[in-house]
């Protein structure tokens, strides 16, 4: 039996077009034999590794998985520059008790693992697998020990892998052999990612939205190219209040204590926290928040009660967002929120080393000198970055690596559906970009009404990157999408909870609604809010 050609319709960039070449038997009625059967399967330029069988069993989120087959694979196994070998290996589970959905597992960082693919989302939503969904997921072209490994990027067809080929590439044979082993195609197919992942099913909607119904992206780095120039300005200007060593050399991690940072976060809670109607520890209502530092401001010598002349306007200066020497906005400021005291917080932006070498996530961040600038250029010196020249350097990769485009004709016309999400204490990802772009695509597309028929955004307040922080970061827009895509119910709130709050209950509202306080009941209660405008 030879699957159908038109299931195998190629449009992307890169290898060629992958069709079955093995004339196959008919599909086993046995679960066990058709997984079995799957090894016979052949692509073009193509080496499936493994097939094995997996018994029901193993818990992940506390959701037991089912007996499953699981197809190991690499496509396009070459060497790159530098002798390095590449090749776009993936995998893919198949339940034997399938609901009929394929789902495609984002990555994160810059990949370069293949990870389970469970359907992994963050706690509170169900993996996919363990709904009965066949799960694929990819290291995108490149192989490390780690997602933070940035060094293809000295590869120019590693890059395209990475920044929207992969996923096209294995969408294809994924749903092929979803079809083989199921022998039918499947009724509905999802993207589900956050961080890196929430890029690609960004990408996936602009570019490939033939292949896919529906799309959760969260947290998505939309535009490196751009938002890392905020990332990098902000590292020079905490690094101008940095005191300095026996050498002359600044310490970044102690341009700003602890305590300097909790004077900061409470601060931020005392201006914002009821604007929204309620005094309870969650900024909903980002669009008022204005927060002014100077009341915190030392009259006389620094102590730990007050901040610096300097550190003040350094940090007001690094929260309005980049500006070139002409005071140009290059990119958006990120919004104030809680969690500026948090370990997360730190480790993002000002580390914890007492040494001249920050190690702070920000300043070891490969991908900029890697994969955002062009050419490549390893020993490129963040805390030198220049506002004026070195932009433009970074501009190119945005050919291959953005997602902020806002043409979604493809993706509207298939009748797809998107729910775009993003924590707003998240400091990896200014979530004041995601916003932007959102805020574009309604101008974009007629609208909020007719925009809000196929793509919905919610923020969660306090949310760290994709998860955890001072926020409620348990909701499910998995089953969200699920019943918007099948059932066409478009979902206005997102039921969320999390451990930051025991025992509370609020709802994430479609942008630009917020949850306001009714003026009376439990703050704890969901039920004393409703979405309402900022």
């Amino acid at each position: 039996m030879r699957l159908p050609l038109r299931l195998l319709a190629w449009a992307g960039l890169g290898l060629a077009a992958t069709p079955l070449t093995a004339q196959m038997p008919p599909r086993p009625a046995d679960p066990v034999q058709a997984c079995e059967a799957l090894k016979a399967t052949q692509f073009e330029k193509t080496t499936i590794d493994k097939v094995t069988f997996v018994a029901a069993g193993q818990v992940v989120e506390g959701s037991t998985l089912p007996a499953h087959c699981l197809v190991q694979a690499e496509i396009g196994a070459r060497v790159g520059v530098q002798g390095v070998r590449y090749g776009i290996r993936y995998e893919l589970r198949l339940p034997t008790s399938w609901n009929g959905r394929f789902q495609f597992q984002g990555g994160g960082g810059v990949d370069g693992v293949v990870r389970p693919a469970f359907g992994v989302l963050h706690s509170g939503v169900t993996p996919a697998l363990a709904q009965g969904a066949a799960v694929a997921s990819t290291d995108t072209g490149h192989q490390s020990d780690n997602t933070r490994d940035a060094t293809f990027g000295l590869d120019p067809q590693a890059r395209v892998d990475w920044g929207y080929n992969s996923v096209e590439q294995v969408t294809v044979q994924a749903k092929a052999l979803v079809q083989r082993f199921y022998g039918q195609p499947a009724r509905y197919s999802y993207f589900v990612g956050c961080s890196g992942g929430g890029r690609q099913g960004m990408m996936a909607a602009q570019r490939y939205p033939q292949h896919f119904d529906g799309i959760v992206s969260g947290a998505p780095i939309l535009e490196q190219h751009l938002a890392q120039v905020g990332s990098l300005v902000a590292l020079r200007a905490f690094q101008t209040i940095a005191p300095r060593n026996a050498k002359g050399e600044p310490i970044l991690s102690r341009a700003l204590s602890q305590k300097d940072l909790q004077l900061i976060d409470n601060a931020v809670i005392a201006q914002c926290d009821a604007l929204d109607g309620a005094k309870d520890g969650i900024i909903e209502n980002h669009a008022a928040c204005k927060v002014d530092l100077r009341g915190l401001q030392c009259t006389g010598e620094k102590t730990d009660t007050c901040l610096s002349r300097e550190q003040v306007s350094v940090f007001t200066e690094v929260m309005a967002g980049p500006r070139n020497s002409a005071g140009v906005q290059l990119y958006p400021g990120p919004p104030w929120d809680a969690g500026i005291s948090s370990a997360t917080w730190r480790g993002n932006w000002l580390g914890t080393s007492e040494t001249a070498t920050p190690n702070t996530a920000k300043y070891t961040n490969q991908s900029i000198r890697y994969v955002f600038m062009t050419p490549a250029d390893p020993d490129f010196d963040y805390l030198k970055f220049d506002v004026d020249r070195d932009p433009a350097r970074m501009m190119a990769s945005a050919a291959i690596t953005s997602t902020r485009g806002v043409d979604f004709e493809g993706f509207k016309a298939r009748g797809g559906k998107a729910i775009v999400y993003v924590g707003m204490a998240d400091s990896l990802v200014n979530p004041a970009g995601v916003r932007d772009w959102y805020d574009r695509l309604v101008k974009a597309n007629g609208g909020l009404e007719s925009t809000q028929r196929f793509a919905r955004f919610f923020v969660a307040p306090g949310v760290e990157h994709c998860r955890g922080g001072r926020g409620l970061d348990r909701f499910d827009p998995v089953t969200a999408l699920q019943n918007w895509v099948e059932r066409g119910v478009a979902p206005d709130t997102l039921a969320s909870s999390g451990a930051a709050f025991p025992g509370r209950t609020r709802m994430l509202c479609a942008w630009p609604k917020i949850a306001r306080y009714k003026g009376q009941g439990s703050l704890d209660d969901a039920g004393s809010f409703e979405c309402a405008a900022p």
